[in-house]
Order: C-alpha cells, then sequence, then structure tokens
C-alpha cells in the first residue's frame, strides 16, 4: 500500500501528489466548498485521517480474506462479530449500520449481512462475508455518504441485492411489497387490510414512511404517493403522513392536494413550522393561492 504509506495521515493539511482536495456539501443551502484544512491529534489516527486508493484497500481487504494477515478464519469471524448490550441487543450509528464489533460497524440482517467500515461521510468499505464480495467507494466528497449506496453497487453482482427487487425491506413490508408488485399498488389499502386480517400482520408507520422515500428515489414516485396514502389511512392522526403524501402530490404537480395535505399537518400539529414554510413557498411560487390556516 504505498500510495497509502507515502500520504500517511496528515494529509488534510498536506500537499499529497495526485490528491483531490476535500469538499463538503452544504444540505441547507445546496452549496459545495473545500473544507477548512484540518489535521487529527495522533491518537485519533488509527480510525481517521487516513489517505488511501480503492485498489490498495482492496488488495488489503483480499489479503485479510485470505489469511495473509490473520492466519486463523476464527479470527476473523471475532473481528466482524458484534458486541451484545444488556438488554440483547446491538447499537451503532443508524438503521444500517446496526451493530458495532471490533473496530468495525457491521449491518446485521439475515440476507446478505455486511462488516464496515466508514468514514467522514465520504469512504466506506462494505465487506460481504457470506458472498465473497466486498466493494470499496473512496470519494472527495463529505456528505457523498457512500455507505447508503453500496448495497445498489453490490446489485450489479448480485442482483437480488438491488432496491428494486426488494432487497433491505423490512419482513413485513417485503410481504406487502410482494403482494403489490404482483397485485399493483393502486390497491394498497385493500391489500394492506387483507394482509394484516389473514396474516396478522402489523404495519409500522415509519417503516412504511421509509419505503415510500425509497421509491422517491427510485423515481417511482406514483407508487410512492399509494404506499403514503396508505400510511395516511393506517395513521390519520400522525402529522408526518400527511406531510410526506403533501411533498409527493407537490413532485408529482398535484398542487391541490399538496396544500390540502400541509393544511391537515397544521390541522393535527398547528405549530409545524416546516409546514408552514412549505405553504409559504405554493404561494411564493403563485401555484396556487394558499391561505394558511389561523393557528392559535
Amino acid at each position: 500500500m504505498k500510495r497509502t504509506e507515502e500520504a500517511g495521515f496528515s494529509n488534510l493539511k498536506d500537499v499529497i501528489a495526485h490528491s483531490a482536495r476535500r469538499y463538503t456539501y452544504y444540505y441547507g443551502s445546496g452549496k459545495i466548498s473545500n473544507i477548512k484544512a484540518g489535521d487529527f491529534p495522533e491518537f485519533l489516527r488509527t480510525t481517521a485521517g487516513m489517505s488511501s486508493t480503492a485498489t490498495e484497500i482492496a488488495n488489503w481487504v483480499i489479503a485479510l480474506q485470505s489469511g495473509e494477515l490473520l492466519k486463523k478464519p476464527s479470527s476473523i469471524e471475532t473481528l466482524w462479530k458484534p458486541a451484545v448490550l444488556s438488554n440483547g441487543n446491538t447499537k451503532a450509528f443508524n438503521n444500517l449500520l446496526n451493530g458495532y464489533a471490533l473496530g468495525w460497524p457491521v449491518v446485521g440482517r439475515s440476507e446478505h449481512p455486511a462488516a464496515v467500515a466508514a468514514g467522514g461521510d465520504r469512504a466506506a468499505l462494505f465487506v460481504y462475508p457470506k458472498d465473497d464480495l466486498s466493494i470499496v467507494v473512496i470519494t472527495n466528497l463529505m456528505g457523498a455518504i457512500p455507505s447508503l449506496f453500496i448495497d445498489e453497487i453490490a446489485g450489479f453482482y448480485i442482483p437480488q441485492m438491488k432496491a428494486a427487487n426488494g432487497f433491505g425491506l423490512p419482513p413485513t413490508i417485503k410481504t406487502l411489497w410482494k403482494a403489490l408488485e404482483s397485485k399493483g399498488y393502486k390497491k394498497a389499502i385493500e391489500v394492506a387490510d387483507e394482509l394484516q386480517k389473514a396474516s396478522q400482520l402489523k404495519f409500522a408507520e415509519d417503516e412504511l414512511n421509509t419505503w415510500g422515500y425509497k421509491l422517491i428515489n427510485q423515481n417511482k414516485k406514483q407508487q410512492a404517493l399509494e404506499i403514503f396514502t396508505l400510511n395516511t389511512y393506517l395513521f390519520p392522526l400522525s402529522s408526518n403522513t400527511h406531510d410526506s403524501l403533501a411533498e409527493t402530490y407537490w413532485l408529482l404537480g398535484n398542487i391541490n392536494k399538496a396544500v390540502d395535505h400541509y393544511k391537515k399537518v397544521l390541522e393535527l400539529k398547528p405549530n409545524n413550522k416546516h409546514a408552514k414554510e412549505q405553504l409559504f413557498k405554493l404561494n411564493k411560487s403563485n401555484l396556487r393561492e394558499v391561505i394558511a390556516p389561523t393557528t392559535k
């Protein structure tokens, strides 16, 4: 790993040949700019500040899994075994990286689990031990968050792992996904009612909402609309379900419906700042005359 060795761990302030300067993405303004030069103290340099290439990281992973670095296979199992808390669960950074092993976050799931190295919201390595597959993504953009799309890259090698094929969905949502793929998303409410009665499934508001946004990211806005509509049907007193439905109507160009559901948000949660701002934007854009309801 000569390139990694040359760059070292103080590369945030040094000039490194053939190395791209780091950038950061500001979500509020949508602007991209250079990150302020900085450095990591020595005690953090085992976990932060290393500069490398995808090729050298890939070679390191191959050496690790082939037994060049750790001779005993059980050593790797120990390395990637997540710690279990006193309540019997694992815990890490988010719903995806849901466990923490010996310095490695892990993705604990029944299908295609992974051991992960991710840093600075700009780089990630996913090792899929059961699939003899590893994916390395290194960027110079803080905010790229490759950990969120590496599974989709893996899907080019293992089609089952593509989000469009239902990968990554919670068990109850995947059951609903299979049914709607067969019967059509316009029957979402009818199918969900049938599954709840026949299979005693219980759908969670946040899981349905997350799935809806995944569909939007797959450019399946009409299907997302049906899922968000289902969510308002199942959880009519949740302001968040109406907010998501309003946003989707807006994306589809149905301004009247978007306004109606943002108003519903304010009925349920009168001090909801986001809904007020969205209604103001709709009014300012002259898309439709919007009068926000009076709030107490």
